[in-house]
């Protein structure tokens, strides 16, 4: 299996109108069908490189932001959920993409939601992959692994708490000792998902995903706590677009009731539950079908109605 190294492509930045700089990357095949990819948390862009062997093999291009917070983005501590489709939206103008495919993959599930929610027409279809469902509805938070629902309540009831108990020094051990996060991870997941963050190249990507996190503190993953944990600022039942959701029957980390609550609350969810994946195993080894379900379904997504101008030249589809 390909491994992290000095090739890896370096993030490109991007000044926003507020000031702020966003980092973004690409993997894949540099011209194929554009799918943007919204990672999970805590976590950066290299996350993509889970996929990245399936996207080179179907001629994918992964194109991938770094959260505010995250990485090489700067830190924007009153941003929403919807304000991320924004962020999506400049990287997208830059590149000159009037319209990609988009998939969310775990806690980047509800960030895809967002930019399905207030920028639909930027995109052809929507992939979901083992994703966070709303845990601000009791319901959905409840059916989360004890010690997340404990995690996820304190943020939510004592705001002031959580910001000490995610902050410095704990981000910082994280950081520096991504071990530390292995053995939280592995406490949750069943044998598959332990057999899998075991790979080398598994462990490298997420250990560095991880570093890039919290390299610069935890502001970001304290923000993205806080905003799952609170109203999303949009109706999911408004969504009109169409969504694919993937989830593994055995995830230890994000149950599989979340997908089922989405399946049920989505216009035009269609569920597929496989047997026997978890919650890392799902899109690392199913990424071929996944990214092959999706390239097919923004294939066959009606055009865009106009083509906007971007920097005075039209943009590409």
């Amino acid at each position: 299996m390909d491994t992290e190294t000095p090739s890896t492509p370096q993030p490109q930045h991007l000044r926003l109108a507020d000031g702020r700089r966003l980092a973004y990357a690409e993997y894949g095949a540099a011209h194929g069908p554009p799918v943007l990819y919204c990672h999970g948390f805590p976590s950066s862009h290299r996350e993509a490189r889970l996929l990245e062997p399936a996207a080179r093999r179907l001629g994918v291009r992964l194109i991938t932001l770094d959260r505010p917070g995250y990485g090489g983005s700067d830190a924007c501590p009153e941003r929403t959920l919807l304000d991320w489709a924004d962020d999506c939206a400049a990287v997208l103008d830059r590149l000159g993409l009037a319209r990609t495919a988009l998939v969310g993959v775990s806690g980047g599930g509800p960030f895809a939601l967002a930019c399905a929610a207030r920028i639909p027409e930027r995109f052809t279809t929507c992939t979901l992959v083992c994703p966070l469902g709303p845990v601000y509805r009791a319901e959905v938070l409840a059916a989360m692994p004890g010690p997340a629902r404990a995690a996820l309540q304190l943020v939510r009831r004592a705001p002031r708490l959580g910001r000490l108990v995610y902050g410095p020094p704990v981000s910082d051990l994280l950081a520096r000792w991504p071990t530390l996060i292995e053995r939280i991870r592995d406490a949750a997941a069943p044998p598959i998902d332990r057999d899998l963050l075991a790979e080398p190249r598994i462990r490298t990507i997420m250990n560095t995903s991880l570093r890039d996190a919290l390299g610069r503190g935890a502001r970001g993953a304290r923000r993205d706590i806080r905003l799952y944990t609170q109203p999303w600022g949009f109706d999911i039942a408004d969504i009109d677009l169409p969504i694919d959701l993937w989830h593994g029957e055995i995830d230890g980390t994000v149950p599989v009731a979340h997908a089922r609550w989405y399946a049920g609350h989505l216009r035009r969810c269609t569920p597929h539950i496989l047997p026997g994946e978890g919650h890392f195993s799902l899109p690392v080894q199913q990424a071929e079908t996944i990214l092959t379900r999706l390239i097919e379904r923004a294939a066959a997504a009606p055009p865009r109605p106009a083509t906007p101008e971007i920097d005075g030249r039209p943009a590409s589809p």
